[in-house]
């Protein structure tokens, strides 16, 4: 049966076990359990249903090299309850250590206020909220192109996502914007949308835990690596991602740690991604012949 799987799909599918079994063996702990587990379960079913059975013509040509990506919101959905359920350790305070150690005694959290501007702080916001189109954009864009580098590109970013969801896991931790209130002296005031937008994000986030490390940096950075190697919106992509990863710390999301390992991370997809790929996608085309 896994002889069939795409390096995308099987990596979906690991992800997916992890999920269940964490589920299982924390059961006890987590909320709605049996519920999060039908839902992790489901993927995986669909996962293994549609590797085996989906033709590659017609309808099922196009949902099978879409599908994987739309799972990807729902294990983050399905995060909240499930982290905290398996590791309840909060690291917020080692973060905000690290930080400091890193900044010489300070608070880069801090320091960032001296540039807080309501022009500055608009523009951040719409650079951090199009962490939601970027790899939809780019993924049309290379579709239309190369259906093998958007497969590549693709295990790229999926291994960003569910690498990135491991570590909320190994370190939990909410973020400088629930866990610095009281030291901030300066409000983050926009122009129009950031308000707007931020409540939109916490609805969208549901997931307290889910800073360590930046998703938002680590896949961010993959994408526009993709966009990069393959000519796909580069010039486009560049500034978008430069003031998303700025945003991130500029908007009290994350620790500056956050995104240093979220940069590490997104240096390993781009490294094992293609690898990978080429590596199980040889196989699997041997077995099938």
């Amino acid at each position: 049966m896994l002889k069939k799987l795409r390096p995308e799909e099987l990596v979906t599918l690991l992800f997916g076990l992890f999920m269940s079994t964490s589920i299982l063996l924390c059961h006890q702990r987590i909320s709605f359990w049996f519920l999060k587990l039908s839902v992790t379960l489901s993927t995986v079913l669909l996962v293994l249903v549609t590797a085996n059975k989906a033709k590659d013509t017609g309808f099922w040509f196009h949902f099978r090299n879409w599908y994987v990506g739309g799972l990807v919101p729902v294990f983050f959905m399905d995060l909240k309850g499930v982290i905290e359920g398996v590791n309840p350790v909060n690291c917020d305070l080692l973060l905000m250590h690290i930080d400091k150690w890193l900044f010489f005694g300070h608070y880069p959290e801090l320091l960032i206020e001296k540039i807080y501007h309501p022009v500055l702080t608009e523009l951040l916001q719409l650079a951090y909220v199009s962490y939601y189109f970027i790899p939809v954009g780019i993924g049309i864009a290379l579709y239309r192109k190369d259906i093998r580098k958007f497969r590549i590109g693709t295990t790229m970013v999926l291994m960003s996502f569910y690498l990135s969801y491991i570590g909320y896991f190994i370190v939990p931790a909410i973020g400088p914007r629930f866990t610095m209130t009281e030291m901030f002296t300066k409000p983050l005031k926009g122009i129009l949308l950031t308000p707007i937008l931020k409540y939109l994000i916490n609805i969208l986030e549901p997931t307290p835990h889910d800073c360590f490390p930046s998703g938002h940096t680590a896949v961010s950075l993959v994408c526009l690596y993709i966009s990069k190697k393959y000519n796909v919106g580069y010039k486009i992509v560049l500034p978008l991602v430069t003031g998303l990863v700025i945003s991130t710390v500029y908007h009290r999301y994350h620790y500056v740690i956050d995104v240093i390992a979220g940069i590490f991370l997104a240096l390993f997809c781009i490294w094992a991604g293609p690898r990978f790929f080429e590596v199980w996608e040889e196989k699997r085309l041997q077995k099938t012949r």
